[in-house]
């Protein structure tokens, strides 16, 4: 089938490294707007003009032709930042065709546009420094996996409607909207669940995450964190419901969500040692960036020679799964007496960090 091998490959790609909502979310996201907020119908133009520009955010991926940790560094930075927001939303529309201009609630439309592409990749697990360049720091509601086809199917059907029931354009493109709203308050509702039982087992944790998984707004991985280790583990809230993975190959099934999963009652957890008990990590190169761009980073293996360290949110220490941005540690390697160190990436593509550090360091 065409969704088993396209999307298949995406959601594959996505475990392996890339981060950011899909472009068919975003695209069809800024069609529900296009559709819902102007009192009469845009022309075709112009609502493809909005369809495009709640992509534009994530034209930042060109700089992957100079460094896959350069994106990392940068993507998600300067383009979805609300301090910029004012300034791209004022270029997008000086550089508009006349016909934008014309529009009284272009101006509007083009703010609400970029915004909307903020809020919808805030809900992933990456992160999105909204706050940049002033301050890297990532916010995220973890709400929906980075390819979510029933959270897309949500927002396009009532579009799809519009085909038929035409006078009603309007009306089904505010549902679509209402629709996706609805569809993270349940995600929210089940972060909750997930929560709580975190809170019931670990009672005496310092903080309580639950991270969205692939194929199910049921699907979390649960992680309590303590001063000096991490606990985590996976639970499917609702087992009797397959969500999207009929859709997909079990062998990738299995290995984004692991072979632990299990439903409340027959949970596995494991506890791992945080990535700061190394004595004089902060001073082994690439930690200080990796520290940053890692929200759960825990320790996988270490010895006199070597250190590795992976990302609980990206399959660090899972059964089942490899880290998708592990960082790798050679603290005696050959032809040099200093340290050095890379980020290898899941399928072994590595990339160096022994003189990387965290973006907006110049501020």
């Amino acid at each position: 089938m065409w969704w088993q091998h396209h999307t298949g490959a995406e959601l594959a790609h996505s475990a392996t490294g890339d981060h950011q909502l899909d472009p068919l979310t975003h695209a069809i996201s800024g069609a529900a707007l296009a559709r819902a907020f102007p009192s009469k119908p845009l022309p075709r133009k112009q609502t493809l003009f909005l369809v495009l520009l709640t992509m534009a955010p994530d034209s930042d991926i060109v700089l992957r032709f100079f460094s896959d940790v350069l994106y990392l560094q940068h993507h998600r930075g300067l383009t979805h930042s609300l301090l910029m927001l004012p300034l791209w939303g004022w270029l997008v529309y000086s550089l508009g065709t006349r016909q934008v201009k014309q529009n009284p609630a272009m101006p509007w439309l083009i703010g609400l546009a970029l915004l909307l592409h903020i809020s919808l990749d805030i809900i992933t697990t990456f992160g999105t420094m909204i706050l940049a360049p002033l301050s890297d720091w990532r916010a995220s509601l973890d709400l929906v996996f980075i390819i979510d086809p029933l959270f897309t199917s949500c927002m396009l059907l009532p579009l799809l409607a519009g085909f038929i029931w035409t006078r009603h354009k309007r009306q089904l493109g505010a549902l679509s909207l209402a629709m996706m709203a609805s569809y993270l308050g349940l995600a929210w509702n089940n972060q909750q669940q997930a929560i709580s039982i975190a809170r019931h087992t670990y009672p005496d944790a310092i903080a309580y995450h639950a991270l969205p998984m692939a194929f199910s707004p049921f699907n979390w991985q649960i992680i309590v964190t303590y001063p000096d280790h991490y606990a985590r583990t996976a639970v499917n809230l609702k087992p009797a419901f397959t969500g999207t993975s009929p859709l997909f190959s079990q062998a990738l099934v299995r290995n984004i969500l692991s072979t632990a999963i299990a439903d409340k009652d027959h949970l596995h957890w494991q506890e791992l040692p945080a990535m700061h008990t190394i004595t004089d990590i902060d001073t082994l190169p690439g930690t200080r960036f990796y520290a940053w761009f890692a929200r759960f980073p825990v320790v996988l293996a270490s010895n006199d020679q070597t250190i590795d360290i992976g990302d609980l949110a990206y399959g660090g220490g899972a059964p089942g799964t490899s880290p998708a941005f592990q960082l790798h540690i050679e603290l005696h390697p050959p032809l040099t007496d200093q340290p050095r160190s890379w980020l290898i990436w899941r399928g072994g593509h590595r990339s160096e960090l022994t003189t990387t550090e965290r973006p907006f360091d110049w501020l």
